[in-house]
C-alpha cells in the first residue's frame, strides 16, 4: 500500500504548515513561542483548516500498522520495541527540550523569569508553565499502544460487516459528543496534565477512536479493493469544503462560543471537518500515489524524525526572519521549507544512521 507513504509525508508536513502558519496567523495567541509583528488572515484560515484532520490521520495511521506489529511481535515484545521508538524519544524531548518551549511562552507573555534555568523548571514548568511542546502525541500514542497491546487480539478476528461509511459516520458522532461535553467544563483548546500524559481534552477521545478505526481497517481490509472513483474524490471534496467551512464561519462570526446550541454546532463541526479532511487526503493519496516511489519513500521514513524535530528547528527560524522586510508570504515559506529540509536531512542522515539514535528513529 504505496499511498501509505504519501499520506504520512503529507500528514507530518500539515503539522509542521500549520505551526509555521501560528506565528502569521492574525489573532495569533499570546502563549505562541515566536510571534512575527505582521500578521495574516489568510494564515488563520490555514490554522482553522489544518487543525483538524492532521492529528487524526495520524492517530488513524497508527492503529492500522498497530495490529501487524502485535501479531508479528506478540505483547511483551512489541511494548519492548514501542518503548524504544516512542517511548524514549518521548521522555528525552520533553525532560530535555519542552522546558525551553515553555520558557519561549513565559517570555511571549512578557511573565518575569527566575534567575537561572533549573529555577525556572523547578517553578515554573513543574508548576504553573507546564506543557510537552509537540512531544505530547508521542505521549499520548504511547498510552494507545499499551492499551491495545492488552486487547490487540480483539482485532484479530474475522472481518465485520459494518460498513467503513457507518463506522465513519458513528466516529463523527462519539467525536463530536465528547468534544461537546467537554466543552461543557473546559474551553477547547484547553491542555491539560494526566499523570505523564498531557492532551486537549475536546479531542482526545476522537484521537482514541481514529486510532481504533485504523485498527478496524487493517482487520476488515479497507483498502483491498480499487482506487477511488472520481465520484468519491468529488464527494469527499464536497465534504472538505463544507467542514472547512462551517469551522472558518463559526470562528469568525461566533469565536467566543458561549452559548449550548454554539458548543454543539462547534463540536459538530470540529469533528466533522476533522473526518472530511482527513479522508480526502486518503482518498487522494490512494488515487494518485499509489505506487512506488524512492523519494516518498524516504520522506516517509523520515517523518517520525521530521516531527521530533521540527519545533527546535522552525521557531529559531522564525524568529530570525523578523527583521527581514519581506513579504508574510514568503517569511512563511522560508520557514516551513527550511525547517523541513534540514529536519530530514538531519533524520536521514543523522537520527536514522548514528549507532544509538537509529534504535529509536
Amino acid at each position: 500500500m504505496y499511498f501509505f507513504d504519501g499520506y504520512r509525508t503529507l500528514a507530518v508536513a500539515s503539522v509542521l504548515a500549520l505551526h509555521a502558519a501560528m506565528s502569521y496567523m492574525a489573532y495569533v495567541p499570546d502563549w505562541w513561542y515566536v510571534i512575527n509583528p505582521e500578521d495574516s488572515m489568510f494564515f488563520l484560515f490555514w490554522v482553522l483548516l489544518a487543525n483538524t484532520g492532521d492529528m487524526p490521520a495520524i492517530f488513524f495511521m497508527a492503529g492500522f500498522f498497530a495490529p501487524r506489529s502485535l501479531e508479528k511481535r506478540g505483547p511483551a515484545l512489541f511494548l519492548k520495541e514501542k518503548a524504544l521508538h516512542i517511548g524514549i524519544p518521548w521522555a528525552i524531548g520533553v525532560l530535555a527540550f519542552a522546558p525551553l518551549f515553555a520558557m519561549a511562552t513565559w517570555r511571549s507573555l512578557n511573565l518575569p523569569l527566575p534567575d537561572t534555568y533549573l529555577e525556572f523548571v523547578r517553578d515554573v514548568w513543574l508548576g504553573p508553565g507546564y506543557q510537552q511542546s509537540h512531544f505530547w502525541f508521542l505521549g499520548v500514542l504511547m498510552t494507545f499502544l499499551v492499551v491495545f497491546a492488552a486487547v490487540g487480539r480483539a482485532y484479530s478476528g474475522a472481518a465485520s460487516t459494518v460498513s467503513p461509511l457507518r463506522r465513519l459516520v458513528c466516529w463523527w458522532a462519539v467525536s463530536s459528543v465528547a468534544f461537546f461535553l467537554s466543552s461543557l467544563r473546559w474551553h477547547p483548546d484547553l491542555w491539560i496534565p494526566l499523570g505523564p500524559i498531557y492532551f486537549q481534552p475536546a479531542r482526545i477521545i476522537s484521537y482514541a477512536l481514529a486510532f481504533h478505526l485504523g485498527a478496524v481497517a487493517w482487520r476488515d481490509g479497507w483498502f483491498d479493493g480499487p482506487a477511488p472513483s472520481a465520484g468519491a474524490l468529488a464527494t469527499g471534496a464536497a465534504a472538505a469544503f463544507a467542514g472547512g467551512w462551517s469551522v472558518i464561519h463559526l470562528a469568525m462570526n461566533y469565536p467566543s462560543k458561549d452559548t449550548l446550541l454554539l458548543k454543539a454546532a462547534h463540536a459538530a463541526s470540529h469533528s466533522f471537518a476533522s473526518l472530511a479532511v482527513a479522508a480526502l487526503f486518503l482518498l487522494l493519496c490512494r488515487a494518485l500515489l499509489d505506487r512506488p516511489s524512492r523519494i516518498v519513500r524516504a520522506l516517509s521514513d523520515a517523518s517520525y524524525g521530521i516531527y521530533w524535530l521540527h519545533q527546535m528547528v522552525l521557531m529559531p527560524a522564525v524568529y530570525l526572519l523578523i527583521p527581514f522586510d519581506i513579504p508574510i508570504g514568503l517569511k512563511f515559506t522560508v520557514a516551513l521549507a527550511g525547517t523541513y529540509a534540514v529536519c530530514a536531512a538531519a533524520t536521514l542522515l543523522g537520527l536514522k544512521r548514528l549507532p544509538v539514535l537509529k534504535r529509536f528513529f
